[in-house]
């Protein structure tokens, strides 16, 4: 889960000072780290049930809300910062690995800068099972995310303003190079999910930095809605909820990814629109569900900033 910082006259808050106030007992139990823009990621430890994990973490959010308090800082669940602009919030992580990719995604447009900066998401690892379960899971969690993330919308604001839609993230995440986050379906197939995967992250450009070298790094330098990490799906198209909607998020994506009969019921729905795109991947066939990604609404307002 991740918050967006502020001070109370709406500044940004720079890492250290809340990293300064982290206790033992939040620190041991939240694993907190800091996106580019500054903000805050609490990553607790997996749990065995749905009504643990969402307990847990609402502990966590008020603890967090409370030592944030002790230094006048607020921290809002939005998919969006709501008050500031890009230039408002620099880049406070320069390492080589952030630089590289504000640099990579500068190419394409202003959207990668937005996405570092102003976005904050709800991001659900699910265990994936082995065999033609998990391929279900796969499907299922790619081509449910577009009405998941319009269900679940949280980002009405961006650069001070209404965006013109609830889900401003989702937009800018289109505005994004594909070929490193895949939100035109083009990582997907199946008939061959390793394959459309692996030829997904073969044909990304790896960041110009020597770790980038090494094919696991490079795997993390990939951001598509749905990304497989070893043993589980990291679920990432959510925007940050607020804390009375995150249980009916994440139980919704654990009724569609681990209960059977529900997860074939939504795959048949689904899965009928998948092919209707040529695919990129010689002598194969790519798609996406008849209620895909698409493109940018005629609502969306470009903001300035950036």
């Amino acid at each position: 889960m991740e918050l967006i910082p502020a001070f109370p006259d709406g500044s940004a808050v720079p890492p250290r000072v809340l990293a300064a106030l982290f206790d033992r007992r939040f620190t041991e139990a939240a694993r907190p780290s800091f996106e580019p823009g500054g903000q805050l990621e609490l990553s607790p430890p997996p749990r065995a049930s749905v009504a643990d994990l969402v307990a847990g973490l609402r502990e966590l959010l008020v603890h967090a809300a409370a030592l944030a308090a002790s230094a006048g800082v607020t921290l809002t669940a939005s998919g969006t910062d709501p008050d500031r602009c890009c230039a408002q919030v620099p880049l406070r992580l320069t390492t080589a690995r952030y630089l590289a990719m504000q640099r990579q995604f500068d190419r394409a447009g202003p959207d990668g800068r937005r996405m570092m900066r102003l976005t904050a998401s709800l991001q659900v690892a699910v265990d994936l099972q082995r065999g033609p379960a998990g391929r279900e899971q796969w499907l299922v969690a790619n081509l449910a995310g577009p009405a998941l993330a319009a269900a679940f919308a949280n980002s009405p604001r961006l650069d001070g303003a209404s965006a013109g839609i609830p889900g401003a993230r989702t937009r800018i995440w289109q505005g994004i190079e594909p070929s490193r986050t895949g939100y035109d379906g083009r990582h997907l197939d199946p008939a061959d999910p390793v394959g459309a995967y692996t030829a997904f992250a073969s044909a990304a450009a790896r960041l110009p930095i020597p770790e980038a070298a090494a094919g696991a790094y490079h795997l993390s330098t990939l951001f598509p809605p749905v990304r497989p990490r070893g043993g589980y799906l990291e679920v990432r198209y959510l925007d940050a909820q607020p804390p009375e909607r995150i249980a009916t998020a994440v139980t919704t994506l654990a009724v569609l990814l681990l209960v059977p009969t529900a997860r074939r019921a939504a795959l048949e729905l689904l899965q009928p629109g998948i092919g209707r795109m040529p695919s990129t991947r010689p002598g194969r066939r790519r798609g996406r569900s008849s209620s895909s990604w698409g493109r940018r609404s005629r609502g969306w307002r470009t903001p300035s900033g950036c």
